[in-house]
């Protein structure tokens, strides 16, 4: 497998993320001591100045772009051969890599649904900056860098808006794709292939913990309902009697994913939310502020400030009806029932429903690490410290957004060894699949496009 192939399994330069955000001087800050500062391509004249490498569409690729891509890709850890040979191998399918961008990028733009959000660009761009200003030293610092490469700070800002723009859509593009894209058919053979080519390069496997398990919400009773409607429909007083939406959101909303950034749940598609946001976002004209609506989290206010075509963009006011220690305690009175009625031969599956585990949390956690414990919401970690294969645990308390109870059965402990293809048999269905669906764009996105090699 050829070094370029590798960054295509793993994190792709044209892929993925913003990878490829980095300034000429910005590269130099981030390289280490064995990242070059140039790359000779051979077979290309040393006096050459630059030239055409490769038509795509309606734009051209130089020798000088696919340079520096390959210096970027080498900053950012990529290991290209010594051998001329290899090394030019290597360039072609860098290249190829640039001419799929350039023909995704001019598809997108032809795309009339696609749109960034210019406030998200803004933030991503002053992000960047931030982050460059810390890695030189300050803001006096990118200054002078930023002049000793020939620039202004409004040329250097309008420069990185430009790539953070394309880095937005070509993200938004592969992602409308990929979801539209038909299922991909998958043989055991060409996994185990890509496993045993990766397999030297696999660290240890830690100590693995499977469970399954029930996590039953501890229900509020109804006065703390009505509690919570009384003081929503009060703050949507405040907000109809001329009080900013996201100040007031700041300030009172329960919601601790958007309470800081004043209640805003960005860009969302129908079905990516609960049915009764779906309901009312869908339904709710710009800049209306909707009547208190109630979901399974407590009570909501929320306001569109944006619609496209399939999207919203919205923001919301939660209040959440307070549980004490009496919910709490009936709670886990019901999780005992669960685990008597489990411990006489009925399944986790079989009671899901009527104890009221909910969908979005799974039933079944395979493989979960030591070093993983800790991004379990709060309480897993010291619940399965120390534990052994097949005990069911004592009920204890989660938070998953509001207070829930928690009932696990430890099914399998594996002690720390090699990784086997069993272990990361679905890792390797889902980086095989969405590569061999890329792999589709890319081909269609050719055989519809002028696409001139001259390399």
């Amino acid at each position: 497998m050829t070094v370029v192939s590798r960054i295509r399994l793993g994190a792709s330069l044209l892929v993925a993320g913003l990878a490829a955000l980095a300034l000429p001087f910005e590269g130099r800050a981030q390289q280490g001591p064995s990242a070059p500062l140039s790359i000779a391509i051979p077979g290309e004249p040393a006096d050459l100045v630059d030239r055409v490498v490769a038509v795509a569409g309606d734009s051209v690729i130089l020798l000088s772009q696919l340079q520096t891509e390959m210096i970027l890709a080498a900053a950012q850890g990529a290991e290209f051969p010594t051998d001329p040979e290899q090394l030019r191998l290597a360039a072609g399918e860098v290249l190829d890599q640039m001419i799929n961008l350039q023909l995704l990028l001019q598809e997108a733009a032809r795309d009339t649904t696609l749109s960034l959000d210019p406030e998200l660009i803004d933030a991503r761009v002053q992000s960047q900056i931030d982050a460059v200003q810390g890695q030189l030293g300050g803001a006096l610092q990118l200054q002078t860098a930023v002049e000793a490469d020939g620039m202004t700070m409004s040329e250097y800002r309008e420069t990185l808006r430009t790539r953070i723009e394309r880095d937005l859509m070509r993200q938004l593009f592969l992602q409308r794709r990929l979801q539209e894209a038909p299922p991909v058919a998958l043989d055991d053979a060409e996994m185990r292939e890509l496993f045993e080519s990766q397999r030297a390069s696999l660290q240890e496997r830690p100590e693995i913990i499977s469970i399954e398990q029930l996590v039953i919400p501890a229900v509020p009773p109804d006065s703390m309902w009505d509690k919570a409607k009384v003081e929503i429909d009060s703050l949507r007083a405040r907000v109809m009697a001329g009080e900013d939406f996201s100040a007031v959101a700041e300030e009172a909303s329960d919601d601790p994913g958007t309470q800081a950034n004043g209640g805003d749940l960005g860009w969302f598609r129908r079905g990516l939310m609960v049915a009764e946001f779906d309901r009312v976002a869908f339904s709710l004209p710009d800049d209306q502020v909707s009547p208190p609506f109630r979901s399974a989290y407590g009570w909501h206010i929320m306001r569109v400030d944006r619609q496209r075509p399939g999207e919203v963009k919205a923001r919301h006011i939660l209040v959440q009806p307070s549980s004490g220690p009496d919910d709490i305690g009936s709670t886990i009175e019901r999780a005992a029932e669960v685990i008597e009625r489990i411990e006489a031969g009925e399944t986790f599956d079989d009671l899901a429903d009527e104890y009221g585990h909910e969908d979005r949390i799974p039933i079944r956690l395979p493989s979960i690490s030591r070093d993983e414990l800790n991004q379990l919401p709060q309480g897993y970690a010291e619940a399965l410290a120390d534990v052994a294969e097949g005990q069911m645990l004592e009920p204890f308390q989660v938070v998953v957004n509001t207070p829930h109870i928690a009932i696990v059965r430890v099914k399998e402990i594996r002690e720390a060894g090699e990784f086997t293809f069993e272990d990361v048999r679905d890792q390797i269905r889902d980086r095989l699949s969405q590569q061999k669906s890329l792999d589709r764009i890319w081909q269609r996105l050719r055989e519809e496009s002028y696409v001139d090699i001259r390399f």
